[in-house]
């Protein structure tokens, strides 16, 4: 089912740091205060190249999803089939509306079926087996969401802080000097085949990225 998707953010996150400063400060070994300001702005920086990289927010917000489903002139048929509705947040906290068309849908209703990790809804007919959704107008809103980053999500953006912290004060580039001849220095020098997150750090991430249809 071709839908297009409007996503409206009705609560949003307080802040959308993946990693708190102090749990980046103990895996450097910092005990004072005199980084905190440049720490936070690169926390903020690599938060936001994880999520960009990833394609969503890892946050836990309410959200409005509408879908307005791709359909045919009269009869109104609407093409595809059986395909669960995809919802632009997940794992799913709480539902709090389900619209299709001017019909208000509850799962205890049996009619549809929430699959939380995922964020997939279901569609059920009048004896509960999945059936296609009406080419009408559908409304989500919903929580989803970390309440808690998950831990390897964490672990990738303090690897992107900490490599930041080691470069500070050298030219990122240098890949090795040699004094003996008095000074020899080699650079990397990118191809634009490695992108911006090192092979670890996207390694982490992958599991948590969404593809991105290219029509």
């Amino acid at each position: 089912m071709r839908t297009t998707l409007i996503t409206t953010v009705m609560t949003a996150a307080s802040d959308y740091k993946l990693v708190s400063v102090a749990d980046v400060k103990t895996e450097l070994g910092i005990t004072g205060t005199t980084d905190d300001t440049w720490l936070g702005n690169v926390v903020d920086r690599a938060s936001e190249a994880a999520a960009q990289y990833c394609n969503r927010v890892f946050q836990a917000e309410t959200v409005r999803d509408e879908f307005w489903p791709e359909r045919d002139s009269y009869p109104f048929q609407l093409p595809g089939g059986l395909a669960p509705l995809q919802l632009s947040r997940w794992p799913v906290k709480a539902l709090t509306l389900v619209t299709e068309g001017d019909q208000t849908l509850t799962e205890a209703a049996s009619n549809f079926r929430l699959d939380k990790e995922m964020g997939q809804i279901t569609r059920l007919d009048g004896s509960a087996y999945p059936t296609a959704w009406l080419p009408r107008p559908i409304k989500v809103e919903y929580s989803a969401g970390y309440d808690t980053i998950p831990f390897d999500i964490q672990d990738a953006v303090i690897r992107m802080v900490k490599s930041r912290w080691f470069l500070r004060k050298r030219d990122p580039l240098l890949k090795q000097e040699d004094v003996p001849g008095v000074h020899s220095a080699s650079y990397w020098v990118s191809t634009g085949g490695e992108g911006a997150m090192t092979p670890d750090v996207a390694d982490l991430l992958d599991n948590y990225r969404v593809p991105i249809a290219i029509a």
